[in-house]
Formats: C-alpha cells, structure tokens, sequence
C-alpha cells in the first residue's frame, strides 16, 4: 500500500468515539461529528430559515387591513428571500466553506470522504437531491447514520461526504 493510500484509509480508534485519518496531511486526525450535533445542526438552519416567513407573515397580517396587494406583495417578497436564504445557506456557505449557519454554530464541517474540502455542486447535490431521498422514505437515510461505520446518511453517501467536527 502506498503512502497516499495509507493516508485515504479509514481506522478505527478504539477510544469512545470513532475518529478516522483522512487525506487532508499525513497528521489530520477528523472526529466524526455524532447524530446529536448533526441534529443540533439542522435544527438551528431550521430555525434559522423560518425566521424569515414568520416575520413576513406577522407583516402581511398587519398590512392585510390596509391593503390586500400590499399585503400579497410582503408575502411574495418574504418568501422570494426565504428562498434566496435557503440557497444561500446550503449552496454558496456549505460550497465555500463546508458549514452551513446551523453547522458553524456547532462547530462541524462537511469534506469529502478523502478530507478535501466539498465545492458548489456537491453542495447543491447534497441537500436538494439527498436531503428530500433520505427524509422521503420515512427518515430512514437520515437516520442510515445510526449504524453506518462511518456515520454517513444516504445524503453523504450521494455524494461521498463526512460530517466532522470542527
């Protein structure tokens, strides 16, 4: 085996958690992050993201008294920047530097199975083709982390990712 080889290989530590070598250097030890922070995670870019539609709800209630079109158009606009907000977070943030908002909050990153980190396009992949398979079929690719040696949804294995710790 050679040396780059022996870099890419996954082992196991027998410590409590499961940290595996990656590509990034010859030193680069990469903690997989568990399901707890990859919830954590989710939670906060949902939360995050609803923000957004809540005010302009509350906005378009208040404006409905006063004009219906006014009202319609604080709607469109809301929802027109939850969009531009949810493409900003998982393409552009995740592409540039594998955290989306939820995942810098708790300190976790996404690369690329070999440690290099991911671009735009698996970012994209990832979470408008992979998120919808894994949560379409009742959670199970979601929840696929829960026994996967490398703790990988069918999200990560789309697109050959590791959630790691920060």
């Amino acid at each position: 085996m050679t040396k780059t080889e022996e870099r890419k290989t996954f082992t196991a530590r027998q410590a409590g958690e499961k940290e595996y070598r990656a590509s990034r250097s010859a030193e680069a030890d990469f903690s997989l992050a568990s399901i707890g922070l990859r919830c954590g995670a989710l939670l906060l870019d949902y939360i995050l993201m609803l923000l957004v539609p809540a005010v302009t709800v509350s906005l378009a209630l208040i404006f409905k008294r006063v004009s219906l079109g006014t009202a319609y158009l604080i709607l469109f606009l809301g929802y027109a920047a939850t969009l531009g907000l949810l493409v900003i977070n998982w393409v552009y943030l995740c592409g540039s530097r594998g955290q989306t908002a939820g995942k810098r909050i708790i300190g976790i990153r996404i690369v690329r199975t070999d440690g290099t980190p991911i671009d735009f396009k698996t970012a994209a992949l990832r979470h408008f083709v992979g998120y919808p398979l894994a949560f379409l079929s009742f959670g199970l690719g979601a929840l696929w982390v829960l026994w996967d040696a490398r703790q990988q949804g069918w999200h990560d294995k789309l697109t050959g990712t590791l959630v790691i710790k920060d």
